[in-house]
């Protein structure tokens, strides 16, 4: 298991500018701020700033690690950070998103179609759907504001390809400790744009 020992400062706009997805992106946020008036998907007191800054976010793990590609999952996906990112910055991906919250599923639906992205929503929780999906059936996958447990472990362990991966977006020692044939865990801390809050980013892996 490795850590890092300096403490590195991301910028928004540096990050997002890498995949040329500015354009997409403002579009993405118009959808996100135009369904907040009627159903919550992100704080309405969430901002375009702050919109970008959680883009932003959603892609830190890939300056840790090498870009992603073939399938992955993203337990709870929410507003799509980072999910529907992810999908964006890299054309290619494909993606199962669990989102069993039925309003927030059927805006990445409407997102998903909007943009022409390879996905699909499972709108069930994690712990009940995984056990109909097959075994060893994805690249990596992706977890952010969702407190992981057993159930949600045991699905990680079960989908992962043998050379697979799985992001989660805070720093989580004792969750390495619980996922079986584990190879590897890095555990990363950084900023972003600032030094206010400390952010912290878990990346395990299962390479044989």
């Amino acid at each position: 298991m490795s850590d890092t020992n300096q403490i590195p400062l991301f910028r928004s706009e540096s990050i997002i500018a890498k995949y040329n997805i500015e354009p997409r992106l403002e579009s993405y946020f118009d959808e996100i701020l135009e369904y907040n008036k009627k159903v919550n998907i992100v704080s309405r007191e969430t901002s375009r700033p702050e919109l970008l800054k959680m883009a932003a976010d959603s892609l830190i793990p890939f300056e840790f690690i090498p870009p992603p590609a073939g399938r992955f999952f993203d337990i709870g996906s929410g507003g799509g950070f980072p999910s529907i990112v992810i999908l964006l910055a890299f054309p290619g991906l494909k993606a199962s998103l669990f989102e069993r919250t039925g309003k927030k599923a059927a805006f990445l639906r409407d997102i998903i179609g909007s943009f022409d992205l390879d996905a699909k929503i499972i709108p069930v929780n994690f712990a009940e759907a995984f056990p109909g999906l097959p075994k060893t059936s994805f690249d990596f996958g992706t977890m952010k504001l969702v407190r992981p447990d057993k159930n949600i472990i045991r699905g990680v362990s079960r989908l992962l390809k043998p050379d697979g991966s799985f992001l989660y977006y805070a720093r989580a020692e004792h969750l390495a400790k619980e996922i079986p044939d584990l190879k590897d865990a890095a555990f990363h801390s950084y900023y972003l744009d600032d030094i206010k809050q400390l952010r912290g980013l878990t990346i395990i892996s299962s390479h044989n």
